[in-house]
């Protein structure tokens, strides 16, 4: 992540971070700017969540997911979930 510089308006970029709270980051920039050279911190934080993920809170719906058949998936492009596109496979 990149923070404009609070002096001379160019591009910074974050030196080191540290987590303050479980939502909250502090971050040291430095502007990439030679001339201006300015470091600061900055406050990442958690404003609000706009969706919680579905949660399973007991054993009958536990029951239930399993029954359907449904196969848990990677949502990365890494694991059994990933298929080669028609493109993307080896020419036969």
């Amino acid at each position: 992540m990149a923070l404009k510089c609070p002096e001379c308006g160019s591009i910074s970029h974050a030196r080191t971070s540290a987590y303050e709270a479980p939502s909250v980051k502090r971050t040291w920039y430095q502007c990439r700017n030679l001339e201006c050279s300015c470091t600061f911190i900055a406050l990442e934080s958690v404003e609000r969540i706009m969706m919680k993920p579905q949660k399973v809170t007991d054993m009958e719906n536990a029951g239930e997911q399993e029954t359907t058949g449904r196969q848990p998936q990677t949502l990365n492009r890494y694991g059994s979930a990933s298929k080669l596109s028609k493109r993307q496979q080896a020419p036969v």
